[in-house]
């Protein structure tokens, strides 16, 4: 099964590879994730094969059909910005804000959205930050680095920054099939090992069912979708809104 699991994350590295590499004119003509991509030219090559992975590894695009067209809304764990810079690029009514703990992915972040009037990129953690009523806070790829008690809190503070018509999109990956997350945890396993990702030693997946349930002890209802697509990864979003007290929604407590 090691074997099998080995292979399969090299064709992917060879696939990422074999990518052409965009032009800055050719992204400008396509426009949005060609865009953003093209904010990277100026990067060293680790940096750009790392952001062009994140693209073709991960449906970027599907999740940003769903964040609203305008507002304020937090890009949480933004790492290098590739997702900020996509719905920056894509509506000017959005502001955008990036949030990350890791100085070095921030200093390319910032690099990469110059000249981009509606983005804006802070260093630390949600629970550091000053600013609050979010029209949407997204999520992606990070909840699987956190023990169950640390997601909790995070999806906590989400509640309490979110507007109360806002949207929380959270991006994570099942653990079904058993293939499809075996495959996930190995090059999620690798990243972590390089220092690709920071984590703290130990990969907290949990399945669609038990991230439902922490969104809703966290004060959110939500719906999930199947955002897989020929790629060996469980993807799965979590359109979460904030839950409405029983009055409000017509229910008279016993």
């Amino acid at each position: 099964m090691g074997g099998i699991l080995r292979r399969a994350a090299v064709h992917q590295l060879n696939h990422i590879l074999r990518a052409p590499r965009l032009s800055s004119g050719d992204a400008s003509r396509s426009g949005g994730i060609r865009a953003a991509l093209a904010r990277y030219d100026g990067e060293r090559a680790s940096i750009r094969l790392f952001v062009r992975a994140r693209h073709l590894l991960a449906p970027l695009e599907r999740i940003a059909a769903e964040v609203p067209q305008s507002g304020l809304i937090l890009d949480l764990g933004c790492g290098h910005g590739l997702f900020t810079n996509l719905i920056a690029l894509q509506s000017a009514a959005r502001q955008v804000v990036g949030l990350d703990p890791s100085s070095a992915k921030i200093a390319v972040a910032r690099r990469s959205s110059k000249n981009l009037p509606n983005v804006r990129y802070v260093l630390g953690y949600l629970n550091q930050l000053d600013m609050s009523d979010f029209n949407a806070i997204t999520i992606l790829d990070v909840l699987y680095l956190l023990p169950d008690g640390d997601k909790l809190s995070l999806l906590q503070r989400c509640r309490e920054l979110i507007a109360r018509d806002g949207v929380l999109l959270l991006k994570t990956n099942d653990t079904r099939p058993a293939w499809k997350y075996a495959i996930t945890r190995l090059q999620e396993r690798v990243m972590t090992r390089l220092g690709l990702t920071l984590s703290q030693g130990e990969l907290h997946f949990r399945s669609s069912e038990q991230n439902a349930a922490l969104l809703k002890q966290a004060g959110f209802d939500c719906r999930v979708i199947d955002v897989g697509n020929w790629l060996p990864y469980p993807h799965r979003l979590f359109i979460a809104t904030p839950s409405r007290p029983a009055a409000a929604r017509g229910v008279t407590e016993p």
